[in-house]
């Protein structure tokens, strides 16, 4: 069974993302509010799927993405976000973020973006730091 890690600063949308990975079969094993907490999730838990945010208080979601990567090549994150800023979007294609869900977002496609996600095999997981 899949485990994720839910990190949005909007409850409502942890809540309908949680939904939509539950339905899927997942193990949502944390959630959080904040950037500065994904790095310690990720170590703690080593989740098959991150979803993100980009927008939140602290560290956004683009640098947390950026720092997770570069560390940990092979984490699978799904960026959440309602803003379609070119440049944001450029940054995390950049540390091999490939997968983004818009807000507001129909359960059905980020069902068919978290499976895709999850069927990604983990690129250079031998190499991820401990």
């Amino acid at each position: 069974m899949p485990t994720a890690v839910i990190v949005d600063d909007s409850p409502l949308i942890r809540i309908q993302v949680r939904q939509v990975l539950t339905r899927m079969g997942c193990t949502i094993v944390a959630e959080a509010a904040t950037g500065d907490e994904v790095r310690a999730l990720y170590e703690q838990h080593r989740p098959d799927l991150i979803t993100l945010d980009i927008v939140m208080p602290g560290k956004d979601g683009v640098t947390a993405a950026v720092e997770l990567l570069r560390d940990y090549p092979g984490a699978r994150i799904v960026m959440c976000t309602s803003l379609t800023t070119r440049d944001k979007i450029l940054a995390c294609q950049r540390a091999g973020v490939a997968h983004y869900l818009l807000k507001p977002f129909d359960a059905n496609r980020a069902e068919q973006v978290f499976r895709f996600a999850l069927e990604r095999k983990p690129e250079a997981a031998a190499r991820s730091a401990p």
